[in-house]
């Protein structure tokens, strides 16, 4: 019965990872590498991601540089970039590309606020999720006699305990996002 809540830890783990990558593409008030580092591009008849073929850096708050490798890149990753509709300018310079992030408006702000809100709030529904397919594996090992009634309530606490404390980690992960899109 441990593996029931170390099962649970783990699928509560992963679903707070996936949320962590979801959000990471949102854009804050600063330039963030991550905004275009994972925008596949086709090039040498393959998908690729931008950083698996140009470095990109981040000179100042408000742009991102991106150094292909091979300069024949450029015109696939400035349409892919702009393709993607993040609301950033892209600027093909010959030799790199330059993202820039216009200041985010109040209205903007509050839409991006928003779906993070709704990002989470599918992260808690998959949460539950993961909680009730645990207490159904409790109840299945009660009714197959392998473990007694207060075993079956204390694991469910337990369960129950596990959940809260990843919906906390998860509410923290959103105000910190919070901070940073409204800073």
């Amino acid at each position: 019965m441990e593996d029931i809540q170390k099962i649970t830890k783990e699928k509560l783990e992963k679903a707070k990872e996936f949320f962590e990558n979801e959000i990471q593409n949102v854009r804050t008030g600063r330039a963030n590498a991550m905004l275009v580092e994972d925008i596949k591009i086709e090039i040498y008849g393959s998908s690729m991601r931008i950083k698996d073929c140009a470095s990109i850096t981040v000179p100042d708050a408000v742009s991102i540089l991106i150094i292909p490798w091979d300069k024949g890149n450029l015109k696939a990753i400035e349409n892919a970039i702009q393709a993607q509709n993040l609301g950033v300018g892209v600027v093909n310079m010959g030799e790199n590309i330059r993202v820039t992030l216009p200041e985010l408006s109040a209205e903007r702000r509050g839409e991006l606020i928003k779906m993070v809100a709704k990002k989470s709030e599918e992260t808690k529904i998959a949460m539950r999720n993961v909680r009730r397919e645990s207490i159904d594996e409790v109840k299945k090992a009660e009714k197959n006699k392998e473990i007694g009634e207060d075993m079956v309530e204390r694991l469910e606490k337990e369960v129950q305990q596990i959940l809260d404390k990843a919906i906390a980690e998860l509410d923290a992960i959103v105000e910190q996002k919070n901070k940073e899109i409204s800073a």
